[in-house]
């Protein structure tokens, strides 16, 4: 017969092996957030560029863009079927080769930039996150592109194409994000095309379309307070 002294023993790491089970399943993401009012969470995103408009369509098409890394915060409402989101950064390094060729003329144009958006304690954008979906209300302060343009071919300098070499290339656009529209998961979202560029000379107007994974996500106890 068991000892009083080891059936208490046994009794006690039972318990605090009940408790410990139950404190490592209840401890999940979708429980965090429950609990918390305002959660960032970081994605690693890709994107593609869309070309149209381009002087007898040379240029006409689809490149895929690159890679880089945003940050949504989403905040609780008292209505608690609808979340704020904000969109808190955003960092996004293109690398894409444009061609362009009709008849006898040719080039090619090899893009290297970073894409940033303004830095502000409110969001650079806020929208409304319902039903799997974020809705933008404001355009994307500050978003602008900066890098360098390198050109060669027989059109480089002409028909408002950069001239020939390697030239800098600064952008700013008004841009408003189309919704992202997020998996069964939650953890995976893809954004349809958004325009962000017009130009005539060159002859192009230009859209991005982004799909986005998770890699973080941190509930923020204390908001940060603009300055």
């Amino acid at each position: 017969m068991m000892p009083q002294a080891t059936r208490k023993l046994a009794a006690s790491a039972a318990v605090v092996a009940s408790l410990a089970l139950a404190f490592a399943t209840t401890s999940t993401p979708a429980d965090a957030d429950e609990e918390c009012s305002v959660t960032d969470v970081d994605y690693a995103v890709v994107g593609n560029l869309l070309i149209k408009d381009t002087q007898f369509g040379a240029a006409n098409g689809v490149y895929r863009m690159g890679d880089g890394k945003l940050r949504l915060r989403l905040e609780n409402r008292p209505d608690g079927a609808t979340r704020t989101a904000r969109l808190m950064s955003y960092d996004f390094q293109n690398h894409f080769t444009v061609k362009a060729s009709f008849a006898a003329w040719s080039t090619a144009v090899e893009t290297q930039s970073r894409t940033t958006i303004a830095s502000d304690c409110d969001g650079a954008a806020k929208g409304t996150l319902s039903q799997n979906e974020v809705v933008w209300s404001t355009p994307v302060d500050g978003y602008h592109s900066d890098g360098s343009l390198a050109c060669t071919g027989n059109v480089c300098g002409k028909f408002g194409a950069p001239p020939a070499g390697t030239s800098p290339l600064h952008e700013a656009a008004n841009v408003r994000f189309s919704p992202f529209r997020f998996g069964p998961d939650g953890k995976t979202f893809s954004m349809d095309y958004t325009r962000v560029s017009h130009s005539d000379s060159p002859k192009q107007t230009a859209y991005v379309s982004l799909s986005g994974r998770e890699t973080k996500r941190v509930c923020v106890h204390e908001a940060v307070a603009c300055q």
